[in-house]
């Protein structure tokens, strides 16, 4: 009987563990530029931030969404930050923050799986390539997008390992560029993501 127990106790506790250690991974870490605290400091860890300025007001995520997607379907693959545009004490999202959805589609890269994004390791992407289109979902209402000029820089594409098992990709790097959303000349400025990307955020179909 009390082997059984002992043998029960260190299973509940590996659970526990490896519990404890994927929440760990998968929550935000907010750091704060030094420079610019309203956006999250350009990091590499797999932080789960990201942050810009849109028209010189923070967009930033929020620790009660997932901040990121990736979705390959129909020849491409999408590349989405969700969070609010407007600072937030502790970056939780109230209800005077607009939710907004900056999308960018890559034409022709379909990766197999998460572990494929190692690929855009080192990789400047022009945003005025007809391979690349970016949208914006502004309060529900979706905008196209007619980038003037920009790039999405994907700085490092690392992976993680736990317990010597893959567990995500860690895409970290910068954006910024400059549109007409909705035919009004817009700014988006000064981003920067660091994101970690494994199964629960990885859609392929």
């Amino acid at each position: 009987m009390k082997t059984h127990l002992a043998k029960f106790t260190v299973i509940l506790l590996v659970i526990i563990s490896s519990c404890s250690k994927e929440y760990e991974l998968n929550k935000s870490i907010y750091i704060p530029d030094k420079d610019y605290p309203s956006l999250p400091a350009y990091t590499e860890w797999g932080y789960n931030t990201f942050g810009a300025l849109y028209d010189r007001e923070p967009f930033v995520n929020s620790d009660l969404r997932v901040p990121s997607k990736i979705v390959c379907t129909g020849g491409k693959t999408s590349f989405s930050l969700k969070g609010h545009i407007g600072e937030s004490r502790y970056y939780y999202y109230e209800s005077n923050e607009k939710p907004i959805i900056l999308n960018f589609d890559l034409y022709g890269f379909v990766p197999v799986s998460f572990s494929n994004l190692i690929e855009l390791n080192d990789t400047i992407i022009d945003l005025t390539n007809p391979l690349c289109k970016v949208s914006l979902t502004l309060d529900t209402v979706k905008y196209n997008v007619t980038v003037l000029n920009g790039s999405l820089n994907f700085k490092r594409a690392q992976n993680l390992m736990v317990d010597k098992q893959q567990y995500e990709i860690i895409l970290s790097g910068v954006f910024d560029f400059q549109a007409l959303i909705n035919n009004e000349p817009t700014s988006i400025t000064m981003g920067r993501f660091d994101l970690g990307i494994a199964n629960d955020n990885f859609f392929k179909y």
